[in-house]
């Protein structure tokens, strides 16, 4: 079980650059976007790498103004499966700035205890805001947005 709804399973493969919606169990819409298909993290290569937005809308007709300093979550690497389950929707597709993305993707590996980026590149130091380095799934994703929002997490 999920606090996320599937919305429409989708076999189109996300894109860089792709603008995508997601509800959870408050009948909002959330926001994402893919910033990288080749993100290399945890030791997963070809990794979509997202940003997931605080903006919440009621609808999901018309994309809201998406910015770093907007970010709820440090990036998440994960795979196409919240896609082809039907958890995320892609409403549109722009093509990604620099002003559209963080200088540094970081990510903190628990095990060894140092910093990479998402080329698995050691950091020396820690850039903010960093995830966990490693591959997310539809379900930890589902946990994570909750945790962030003030969701109870979805039953196992």
């Amino acid at each position: 079980m999920t606090n996320m709804k599937r919305l429409k399973k989708n076999k189109q493969k996300p894109a860089l650059g792709d603008i995508f919606s997601f509800q959870i169990l408050d009948d909002k819409y959330h926001w994402g976007r893919v910033v990288s298909l080749t993100a290399s993290v945890g030791g997963f290569d070809n990794c979509v790498l997202i940003y997931i937005y605080k903006v919440q809308t009621e609808t999901n007709d018309e994309v809201p103004e998406l910015i770093t300093s907007d970010i709820l979550l440090a990036p998440i690497a994960t795979n196409e499966l919240p896609w082809k389950k039907g958890y995320f929707n892609n409403v549109e597709n722009k093509t990604l700035s620099s002003d559209d993305l963080l200088q540094v993707h970081c990510f903190y590996d628990v095990l060894f205890k140092k910093y990479f980026d998402d080329k698995g590149r050691q950091l020396e130091s820690v850039y903010e805001p960093h995830g966990i380095y490693g591959l997310d799934s539809y379900r930890t994703i589902d946990d994570k947005v909750s945790e962030a929002i003030g969701l109870e997490l979805a039953p196992d």
